[in-house]
């Protein structure tokens, strides 16, 4: 396994940080993303999880493609572990009925990749810790469903300071 500098992973950070701020993602040298990449998985298959899980039928395919590159580079055996989330899910439909996300003992492991999945849809975050990865901010489900009634902090449309009187 190859280690990724904090530089490399900076760079990274910064390329999908601008690439979600334009709204398309820029591309990217072949042997630089090949090196970020070794073995992502496919696109359709990430967004068809991602659909189930969130149970979104309108995700945002450039965050889509941030979100699998930051999985792959923090996730152990990423595309393997989608793989066998995918088959569970299509299996046993039943698992997202439940109030709360919770996987059989024996599935512990899709379980966490699940979770893992879910916390950068709705945070923008992938990993933890010194692993963690900023993905998105503005276009993460929790900001997309409270974005009619909540302004994100940093962005104001009144006159600097007015956040702070009293509705």
């Amino acid at each position: 396994m190859k280690h990724y500098s904090r530089r490399r992973v900076l760079q990274v950070a910064g390329l999908v940080a601008l690439s979600n701020a334009a709204g398309q993602l820029l591309s990217v040298p072949s042997v630089f993303a090949a090196q970020l990449t070794p073995a992502a998985p496919s696109l359709a298959v990430f967004l068809r999880v991602s659909q189930q899980l969130t149970q979104q039928s309108q995700l945002n395919p450039t965050v889509a493609q941030a979100l699998v590159q930051a999985l792959n580079l923090t996730q152990k055996d990423f595309p393997a572990g989608l793989a066998q989330l995918d088959a569970l899910l299509s299996s046993q439909p039943a698992l997202l009925q439940q109030d709360k996300l919770v996987f059989p003992e024996q599935n512990a492991a899709s379980e966490k990749l699940a979770k893992s999945i879910l916390g950068g849809w709705y945070n923008g975050v992938v990993g933890k810790g010194n692993n963690a990865l900023y993905v998105t901010y503005i276009n993460t489900l929790a900001n997309q469903a409270v974005k009619d009634k909540v302004v994100p902090p940093g962005f104001s449309y009144g006159p600097c300071g007015s956040w702070a009187q009293q509705p």
